[in-house]
């Protein structure tokens, strides 16, 4: 009980001091700045299966589903992992040919 009293005896005063020596110097600023200068890849072509994706996601956005919940399951309906009632708007929505 002694030994937890002087514990948090020691963090008070070292809370309250600030645990810091004052002769410590403060740290000196860089005179330049790093600049991180990173080439972007090239261009990349997306292939065909992706291509459809992303307008099928257009499609989804203009047809109001824009979470990522709504997006998964689209995809899932229509990748046949998912039926049932969760598949409505899939099949309110089908995907553009």
């Amino acid at each position: 009980m002694v030994r937890r009293m002087i514990v948090v005896g020691m963090f008070a005063v070292g809370a309250l001091t600030g645990c810091s020596t004052p002769e410590a110097p403060a740290p000196v600023p860089s005179a330049s700045p790093v600049l991180s200068t990173t080439a972007l890849p090239p261009a990349q072509t997306l292939a065909p299966s992706q291509q459809r994706n992303e307008r099928i996601r257009g499609m989804l956005y203009t047809a109001g589903c824009v979470s990522n919940a709504c997006v998964q399951t689209y995809f899932a309906c229509m990748d046949g992992y998912l039926s049932g009632e969760p598949c409505q708007f899939f099949r309110d929505h089908p995907p553009p040919p």
